[in-house]
């Protein structure tokens, strides 16, 4: 029986997988933490938002929690971010020893982090005398127990659309008996979905909101999960099959491409408090492997779109050279654009 929507997000061996990516990845990102701990210095916001926050890797964790903001951490994966928080709290300091961000916090705030936290007693030391190391990088504290904050939630960031296209594809495929027959009934499914479920963080609360490389996986899913229960059904596709599908396969996930873009938007204005910033970065361009030619990411010409549409821009908070990055992801090489759209709500 084909995985439903919620188990295929559960993903196993979580912990072994996110480690991987931890470790592989956080250095492709770095750019994106320097403009957005720049960003937090510049407004000096009282609630962040981070949607799509995975495990952290171009999240300036430490500099959010450090500015006193309060901090919301959202994504789809569950247990991603709590793994996120884990590997970032961590770090050793110039003298080689561990130093634990949310020790190293003014006043009470450290056990408002850590249910296990403890006062430091050695001077000499920025972990609290319950730490214990981890013997594997990255390093942790295994005595950590997530305490109230940060706020984690495990939810959809495009307003539950993509969540209801993917429990009610399968039971709309149910009766289709081709792989034409599945593409048309979930098309209709895809225009028909009316979900408009707003986070749980407050409305018109948010000062700074950012949606970090989050877009460029609205071309993915829920599309792939779609495919993955068709294979399931009918196997494969001939050769001749997929070449007559391609239009169909084309309009289905430019649907749902554009439906999540245009709701995920929507997430962020709803959150943005009067004057709120969101930074967005997406991927613009992506190389062909092992050449020097590049092109246009599919939709990213449409987000800018819908993006003009909801917000103002602002190209004055950030330097020139902080808009374009290149970066490493797997095997190939893409190019992120990084903009700052301010809310059109009035104070």
């Amino acid at each position: 029986m084909a995985v439903t929507w919620d188990e295929y997000l559960s993903v196993p061996e979580i912990r072994h997988k996110l480690t991987d990516c931890f470790r592989s990845c956080k250095g492709s990102f770095e750019s994106h933490r320097g403009n957005i701990e720049r960003l937090t210095q510049a407004i000096s916001p009282k609630t962040v938002a981070c949607l799509g926050a995975g495990i952290l890797n171009d999240i300036p964790y430490g500099a959010l929690v450090q500015s006193g903001a309060t901090v919301h951490l959202v994504d789809w994966i569950p247990g991603s971010t709590d793994i996120g928080v884990e590997f970032s709290i961590i770090e050793h300091c110039d003298k080689g020893h561990p130093n634990c961000l949310y020790c190293d916090l003014p006043g009470e705030t450290s056990a408002l982090y850590c249910k296990n936290y403890q006062t430091i007693t050695d001077p000499n030391l920025t972990v609290c005398d319950n730490f214990q190391s981890s013997e594997s990088e990255p390093l942790t504290c295994r005595a950590f127990k997530k305490g109230d904050l940060p706020s984690i939630h495990y939810e959809d960031v495009t307003g539950g659309y993509a969540t209801e296209f993917g429990r009610q594809v399968a039971q709309e495929m149910k009766h289709a008996r081709t792989w034409k027959q599945c593409f048309d009934k979930a098309t209709k499914l895809a225009w028909r979905i009316k979900a408009n479920r707003h986070l749980p963080i407050g409305t018109s609360t948010v000062n700074l909101a950012t949606s970090s490389m989050v877009v460029s996986q609205f071309a993915h899913e829920p599309y792939d999960f779609f495919t993955r229960h068709v294979f399931d059904k009918f196997g494969p596709p001939t050769a001749e099959n997929e070449n007559n599908l391609l239009p169909a396969m084309e309009k289905l996930r430019d649907i749902l491409f554009a439906e999540q873009a245009e709701r995920h938007l929507a997430e962020l204005d709803c959150l943005l408090a009067p004057g709120g910033m969101c930074y967005l970065s997406l991927e613009m361009f992506a190389a062909v492997p092992n050449t020097q030619r590049w092109f246009m990411v599919e939709g990213a010409a449409k987000v800018l779109d819908l993006a003009g549409q909801q917000f103002h821009f602002n190209f004055d908070i950030l330097s020139d050279t902080e808009f374009l990055n290149q970066f490493q992801a797997g095997s190939g090489n893409s190019l992120a654009m990084s903009i700052v759209l301010e809310s059109k709500k009035k104070a």
